[in-house]
């Protein structure tokens, strides 16, 4: 494979000439247990595939074996010269992975965990000895495009500001050879169990993001981990957030699925994430409401009330003094509320 060509592909993922924010989802593919469920998985994950592209996600992080991989891949690759085309994908890969194994499956891009996912407090804790380093230049060698994560502890988010987050992935750059096309950038909030209102400033300080400067996302992607729950809006205000810290890019983890734990249907998954991903990206105002004048010289009600009065009096309904009532008071039938 061309890293040119992987480079490319990605950067046109990542691209959003209008400013806005560009979505790509999580996908966790669950590892069969027969021979029957890997027949059937395979016919699923290209129904995936393709409900991803139709809700124009603007790539993909996969996470799965190199088969499932290798399926999803080559659904997309089918799309090539149609519209939508073919959506990139990232290869979220665990320890010990073939890179050249995940070149050959079709991905474009490999997510590599800087200094082995462990939460970093400063920039002096990446240093040139780790072996993410030389995992970004294998994926380079094999022409697939390493993304970089590096997390960060929610406690210390307030000291990452533009000049700390520019020197971060300036020294990843150094220390790769070259500008990643991408970056992932993971914030891990302590969890709580429920939270008041007389905690609503303090929790919201606690969840602040790092932030971001126009300058460096407009020259490298920094992608932000979004795991908030979907529903009530929840999902578009928590991407707004990190829009509004500068993020260009939002990494729509799997926790954003209702019961991702237990939800192993494919179909279920794919029809959320394209739904899903077309609302993020609606022009349409979310608070959708209108006024209206009644330019009518006369009252709609009155005249309907005038119009009731008029044929009661004339008669055409009977005398209303020959009524019979419905009320059967020997059989115990009162007068009151339905």
């Amino acid at each position: 494979p061309d890293a040119s060509l992987s480079r490319a592909r990605l950067g046109q993922a990542f691209s959003s000439p209008s400013g806005k924010l560009t979505y790509s989802p999580e996908l966790l593919i669950p590892e069969p247990s027969d021979p029957t469920a890997i027949l059937l998985q395979s016919n699923a994950i290209q129904g995936l595939s393709g409900k991803i592209r139709q809700g124009k996600a603007n790539a993909v992080f996969f996470k799965g074996s190199l088969t499932a991989l290798k399926t999803f891949c080559m659904e997309q690759e089918s799309a090539r010269g149609n519209f939508p085309g073919p959506v990139a994908v990232i290869y979220c890969a665990d320890e010990g992975v073939e890179i050249s194994s995940v070149a050959d499956a079709g991905a474009e891009g490999l997510l590599i965990n800087v200094c082995d996912g462990v939460d970093i407090t400063g920039v002096e804790d990446v240093n040139d000895d780790s072996d993410w380093i030389n995992t970004c230049k294998e994926a380079l060698t094999c022409g697939i495009q390493p993304v970089p994560e590096f997390t960060l502890k929610g406690s210390d988010v307030e000291s990452w500001d533009e000049e700390v987050v520019t020197k971060m992935v300036s020294k990843i750059t150094g220390l790769v050879g070259e500008e990643p096309i991408a970056v992932l950038l993971t914030v891990n909030y302590e969890e709580t169990d429920e939270t008041t209102d007389a905690d609503e400033d303090e929790q919201e300080s606690q969840n602040a993001l790092p932030s971001v400067s126009k300058e460096l996302s407009r020259k490298i992607p920094i992608i932000g981990s979004v795991r908030a729950d979907a529903g009530d809006g929840r999902l578009g205000a928590e991407a707004n957030r990190f829009k509004e810290a500068g993020f260009s890019s939002a990494l729509l983890r799997s926790e954003c699925v209702p019961g991702f734990r237990i939800q192993l249907d494919l179909d279920i998954v794919g029809s959320f994430w394209a739904g899903c991903i077309v609302d993020l990206k609606s022009t349409k105002s979310k608070s959708f409401s209108f006024r209206s004048k009644n330019k009518m010289e006369k009252s709609v009600a009155t005249e309907w009330r005038n119009y009731q009065k008029s044929v009661i009096d004339e008669g055409s309904l009977g005398d209303p003094s020959e009524s019979e009532s419905v009320v059967d008071s020997e059989a115990g039938d009162y007068k009151g509320f339905a």
